[in-house]
């Protein structure tokens, strides 16, 4: 198990440098263990404006890192009743409140299914990297977790006792006993090394590994003496003696490449890229088909191609839908390359079956924008301050809506209605909501669709819609802030929240609601 925080920084806990996911990844494959859960979302940021598409991009950033299961900070057990909402003194300034007091909770569901998919996905076959890191005889525990290693490849690291007591080589290839498979083991840091260790190297070279490293200088201990010593200088001039630096040394079945970089030997080596793409990625696979996690860079969107190194048809997942559709795939040598979609904290499973027939697909195209514009009906609950109904004719965020100072604090779940005008059929037509803070439930005629909680606000409506009047409802749930930076600024006997710790009376609200424009397009 591990941990990760938010919001992301270059020092402190918002870090890989200091909370590190891949040495426990490391660990758990090189084990065998397919679990490897982290301590999830915790912040020193308690904002109480945590919006479940922000917690989904750092999910997927750590997903790509090597967590496979979210152990919530915090999820809190309230079992008392009475208490005026969010209501929760646990944490105070610390961690995310996921609790039944947030106005979003009822759509809480939407994020832990999908979190439940990735998580599905993750810990299903073996991952794939291509180099084995081994971390040397005197271990560095964290090395640095920034370090540029060349684009396209993974890496996993591996320990003395993995080293020792759990490899072994299959077609040249190095493999544990769970069968994971590396092209060659890669030591940076050789300066000291024992004999044992040597040893083991020299022996699985001859089995037919590869080996990437330079020669140690010295002995990594005292222990055995001279009889030590003897044992190390007769497996380095083993190994390297007749090695030259820059090129390849066959010995045995296998290979030793000293004095290169690792953008060197994975050249020289002839190991092709895994993914080609501005994209951040992790492989998995079983007999018959491989899957790639795929989510842009941080903070990022992303559209374009990404390239494959995978057979067979391929696939979309779509884990916030679950829905799987076929993918157009363009053969390029050894690679599949495919064409990808992904607004900032997008994600998607990318699967290759190696049995399976390529279906073709058109991705539906949208030519016209029709804005929905006239009259909507705002109807928000009693008891915030604003009226039980009201009219506008522009979208706006709540707080700049012609309400009280109370009422453009509202916080929670406002429904909007209006009608729209239809002419001729449609095969496709998409909704588009625009702007939204922050989950939007949509009916037409009656039909409700699935909540929208992250990017796309956006969903197909063609078989829901008639010729003639339609009927449009969005329900739009914001978070708690602009409430309770209105009530920090009552006197606590006039407040309608509480939480031991919130935004301070001096904040800015935010904008939320349905800002727009709602669209259709077909």
């Amino acid at each position: 198990m591990c941990e990760f925080w938010h919001p992301y920084s270059t020092g402190y806990v918002g870090s890989l440098n200091f909370k590190p996911i891949k040495p426990t990844a490391s660990a758990a494959r090189m084990y065998g263990k397919p679990r490897v859960a982290a301590e999830s979302f915790t912040s020193f940021s308690l904002t109480w404006d945590e919006h479940l598409e922000m917690l989904k991009e750092y999910a997927d950033y750590h997903f790509v890192e090597g967590v496979t299961h979210n152990v919530f900070h915090t999820y809190t057990h309230n079992p008392q009743i009475g208490f005026l909402p969010p209501g929760t003194s646990m944490g105070s300034a610390i961690g995310t409140p996921f609790l039944r007091g947030q106005t979003w909770w009822p759509y809480m569901r939407e994020f832990t299914t999908y979190l439940a998919r990735c998580s599905y996905m993750l810990e299903r076959g073996r991952s794939v990297s291509d180099v084995l890191w081994y971390l040397g005889d005197e271990i560095s525990h964290k090395p640095d977790q920034e370090f540029a290693f060349p684009a396209g490849y993974k890496y996993d690291y591996c320990n003395p006792d993995v080293l020792l007591n759990r490899l072994s080589v299959k077609d040249g290839k190095v493999v544990t006993p769970e069968g994971l498979e590396y092209r060659f083991i890669w030591i940076p840091e050789n300066k000291r090394m024992k004999p044992e260790t040597l040893e083991r190297l020299y022996a699985l070279i001859e089995q037919g590994a590869t080996v990437v490293a330079s020669a140690p200088r010295s002995i990594a201990t005292l222990v055995g003496g001279e009889q030590a010593q003897q044992r190390f200088d007769k497996v380095v001039e083993a190994i390297w003696g007749n090695a030259e630096d820059g090129k390849i040394t066959a010995i045995g079945q296998g290979r030793l490449l000293s004095g290169v970089t690792i953008e060197q030997a994975l050249q020289m080596l002839d190991v092709k890229q895994d993914v080609r793409g501005n994209v951040r990625w992790l492989h998995r696979q079983v007999k018959g088909a491989d899957w790639y996690f795929v989510t842009p860079e941080k903070r990022a969107s992303f559209s374009g191609e990404v390239e494959f190194r995978a057979e067979g048809a391929a696939e979309l997942w779509n884990p916030v839908t679950g829905e799987a559709t076929p993918l157009n795939v363009e053969r390029r040598g050894e690679y599949a390359v495919v064409n990808l979609d992904m607004p900032q904290a997008g994600s998607c499973f990318v699967v290759f079956n190696h049995n399976g027939k390529q279906q073709s697909t058109d991705t539906p195209q949208y030519h016209t924008a029709q804005a929905i514009v006239g009259e909507w009906s705002l109807q928000f609950p009693d008891g915030w301050g604003a009226p039980a109904e009201m009219k506008i004719t522009e979208l706006k965020p709540w707080c700049e809506l012609p309400l009280t100072d109370e009422g453009k604090a509202f916080s929670g779940s406002v429904t909007y209605s209006t009608t729209f005008e239809l002419q001729g059929d449609y095969d496709n037509l998409l909704l588009d909501l625009g702007d939204v803070d922050m989950i939007a439930e949509v009916t037409v005629n009656g039909h409700t669709l699935r909540p929208m909680w992250c990017q796309p606000y956006a969903a197909d409506i063609a078989e829901y819609v008639t010729q003639g009047e339609n009927t449009l409802q969005v329900k739009v749930t914001s978070t708690w802030f602009n409430r309770l930076v209105f009530d920090a600024s009552q006197p606590e006997a006039e407040r309608k929240t509480w939480t031991i710790n919130g935004p301070k009376a001096t904040a800015k609200f935010r904008a939320t609601g349905l800002m727009g424009p709602v669209t259709l397009k077909y």
